[in-house]
């Protein structure tokens, strides 16, 4: 059984978890994985050129980032 295999048969729970645990994994060992250069380049600018405004609340964020996913998954 090929790991793709594995993966599909999974439920949405168990994809979610395995994905948590493969991201923990990663994470606990910050120098294996190396940053792309675009991100330091992004910060930068981001750092430089501050949006002032309300802020969002974690759940908002978290709404308006599921908004721009499904429209970008909706077909025209």
């Amino acid at each position: 059984m090929t790991i793709e295999t594995m993966i599909e048969s999974l439920s949405l729970q168990e994809k979610m978890t395995a994905m948590e645990l493969i991201w923990r994994d990663l994470s606990a060992d910050t120098g294996s994985v190396a940053s792309p250069e675009w991100r330091g380049v992004v910060i930068a600018d981001r750092l430089a050129n501050p949006v002032f405004g309300r802020s969002l609340t974690l759940d908002e964020a978290r709404q308006a980032v599921q908004e721009a996913f499904d429209a970008r998954r909706t077909p025209n």
